[in-house]
């Protein structure tokens, strides 16, 4: 009797250990789906980019059409400096006419980090940063205005195959645009 009760206790012990491990798995190893879309009215939509940036392990690909914020080029050339893959692209037009955004991609650029122009006919629109870790895009431009006044929306998320499919178009376009 005392060896039946001994084996049912292993076996439960062994279930609730086999149990946790596979919770454990899960939640450390198999990709995360997650993904939200912020509106700058009731979030800052900066904060995410920044923290998309801060959580970077291996590199960080952007691409935008106007970037004048002074917060995210700090943490792009914080990245830089923990040693962390930082390559943008941007419109030709805007770098040369945006107020503030050449002095902000030649600072960048001064530092080692790449910054391509687009530079065929048409413009180079897209909002986006991608990671090892994460993907983010919307409406958003890096600005004070889209951070505050305009409605813009920026969605993050962690699904792979997205962040994979972000990451391949910012390397096609490094690829085409750059020097």
């Amino acid at each position: 009797m005392k060896l039946k009760r001994d084996a049912a206790y292993l076996l439960i012990i062994a279930f609730l250990a086999t149990s946790c491990l596979g919770l454990y798995y899960y939640r450390q190893y198999l990709p995360k789906h997650e993904t939200k879309v912020y509106y700058n009215q009731e979030h800052e939509l900066n904060k995410e980019i920044i923290s998309a940036i801060q959580n970077a392990r291996s590199f960080v690909y952007f691409a935008v059409y106007t970037f004048t914020r002074q917060d995210i080029e700090s943490a792009l050339l914080a990245a830089k400096y923990r040693g962390v893959t930082v390559i943008g692209i941007t419109d030709t037009q805007q770098y040369q006419t945006a107020s503030g955004q050449k002095k902000l991609i030649d600072d960048l650029r001064s530092h080692g980090i790449p910054v391509y122009e687009q530079n065929s006919q048409g413009i180079m629109h897209m909002k986006a940063v991608v990671t090892d870790q994460i993907y983010a895009s919307g409406s958003y431009n890096w600005t004070s205005a889209a951070t505050t006044i305009n409605d813009e929306v920026l969605e993050v998320g962690h699904d792979e195959s997205t962040r994979q499919l972000y990451q391949n178009i910012l390397e096609e376009l490094f690829r085409k645009y750059g020097r």
